[in-house]
């Protein structure tokens, strides 16, 4: 496999792929620069913009529901110079599965999203610690309060079974021990406590700089008994028993065969999960250190892995609306507002809102989870239900004073740039532009319409340039290559 290949395949795996130009410039730093690059995200500088202000509605009441949060979540999507981090909050999302169908309340699930954020590539343990005490997934799991006489065994059978060990190698005394070592848990509440409307309540939490839910410890509700997990007797609290949990052999093997499969998309390959548990095992569960390994392995490289993950809808929609410098439009738009308590442009909430839409129509709605294990990834999303779903998206029309929409700019330009003179190679443009590499029969289906179309003849008159950048990728979006990376 050819270095270029290497890198790409690397950067559509741990990001969103590469446009040609920055894969170009990519290339030439190496394939152990380009991982570390991503891995090392915080290099990059951060998004400037907060979720509250998906939040605002002018002089009407703010509205705090969760699609706002995931409009913001989409938003970040589109424009983060930080791929990874994004791709491992989602990862984590499914592992920590929590759905505000459930929760029903938007702050919440922030709350919860932004700790999967920080503490996605750090050290296991801390997230986990840190993730169990948030009130959404708390409340998911019916963990209200946790009292001594009466612990929430549902809690503690989803730490063991998902979230560290795996199923089948705990016990059912294993959870109802664990649920009496988490008793006095609990969180606090006070969002309708408050006075005034959602604004005032929300312009108060910002300034004093307080959430509107809370991790609570009540020492009094605490099981001060001896507890015995996993064989070993002693006085067990909460905390305690979550970090001896995360450093279990077990948690190592289930979390990285499941980083495996995220990332790889096949079964675990025995020699790539042998070297990202010996990793774990070595950095003590150093999140970042473990992806490292799992990109150097060849066995992320082989003919096995490139090419062989089916697309979830986060890699069909995301890398199409990046290419078309969709996220670019968005943060000039958005560089261009006012801050603080003003609303966002509305063509900022309305395009990073019908991102995350499409994708919830093919099956991957943020936020909401399936069920308490998380998403299927894979072949899961590919039925013909979800395809259908798929072939309506093209991506996202911003309208450009004096020229064309942005997307077909963008593109076209690309397309233009190459300078074809056959319409095989302006084949080759258009899927390079879009980062595949068709396939013969896909050729051969683009020569038919070409034949109608005359993309060469057009090419030289941007007038048509909308009406050639609509058929290719319609055409484009329908081949099974596309649906893969």
């Amino acid at each position: 496999m050819e270095l270029r290949d290497k890198v790409a395949h690397l950067h559509r795996r741990l990001g969103f792929g590469l446009p040609a130009a920055e894969l170009d410039e990519a290339v030439k730093l190496g394939l152990d620069r380009n991982i570390q690059r991503l891995v090392r995200y915080e290099t990059a500088p951060e998004l400037d913009i907060t979720p509250w202000e998906f939040c605002w509605r002018g002089n009407e009441e703010a509205d705090l529901g969760a699609w706002r949060m995931r409009a913001y979540w989409g938003y970040r999507l589109l424009t983060t110079p930080r791929p990874l981090e994004e791709k491992l909050t989602l990862f984590w999302h499914s592992h920590f599965a929590v759905s505000d169908s459930k929760v029903e309340d938007g702050p919440m699930m922030l709350y919860y999203l932004e700790n999967l954020r920080r503490n996605a590539s750090g050290p296991f343990e801390m997230l986990l610690i840190d993730v169990s005490k948030e009130p959404a997934l708390m409340r998911y799991l019916d963990m209200t309060r946790s009292e001594r006489g009466d612990p929430n065994e549902n809690f503690s059978r989803e730490v063991l079974e998902l979230f560290t060990l795996g199923e089948g190698n705990y016990t059912e005394q294993d959870v109802k021990e664990v649920a009496r070592a988490l008793t006095g848990w609990g969180f606090v509440h006070h969002f309708w406590e408050l006075p005034g409307n959602s604004s005032d309540k929300l312009r108060l939490a910002l300034r004093y700089q307080r959430p509107f839910a809370s991790f609570a410890y009540l020492p009094a509700w605490h099981d001060p008994g001896p507890k015995t997990i996993l064989g070993k007797t002693k006085n067990w609290e909460g905390e305690e028993t979550l970090r001896m949990l995360a450093a279990h052999p077990k948690t190592a093997e289930h979390v990285c065969g499941k980083l495996w499969q995220f990332f790889a998309g096949t079964q675990p390959d025995a020699k790539a999960i042998g070297a990202m548990v010996s990793t774990w095992r070595r950095t003590k569960g150093n999140i970042r250190e473990v992806v490292t390994a799992m990109a150097k392995h060849p066995g992320f490289y082989s003919p096995a892995v490139v090419g062989r993950q089916a697309k979830n809808p986060v890699d069909f929609c995301v890398p199409m609306a990046r290419r078309q410098g969709i996220g670019q439009a968005l943060a000039k738009m958005r560089a261009e507002s006012p801050r603080g308590e003003t609303p966002i442009v509305q063509k900022v909430l309305d395009d990073s809102a019908y991102l995350v839409w499409r994708m919830e129509r093919m099956g991957l709605n943020l936020l909401y989870p399936t069920n308490v294990a998380g998403w299927t990834w894979g072949d899961a999303f590919i039925t013909p239900a979800m395809m259908a779903e798929r072939f309506q998206y093209i991506g996202h029309h911003i309208p450009q004073k004096d020229t064309h929409d942005v997307a077909t700019q963008n593109v076209m330009t690309y397309v233009t740039a190459r300078k074809p003179t056959t319409d095989d190679e302006v084949i080759q443009a258009f899927a390079a532009a879009y980062d595949v590499v068709p396939t013969a029969d896909t050729v051969e289906s683009f020569r038919k319409i070409c034949t109608w179309l005359e993309p060469v003849k057009k090419l030289s008159e941007p007038s048509k340039w909308p009406e050639v950048h609509y058929v290719f990728v319609r055409f484009l979006s329908a081949a099974p290559e596309f649906h893969v990376q």
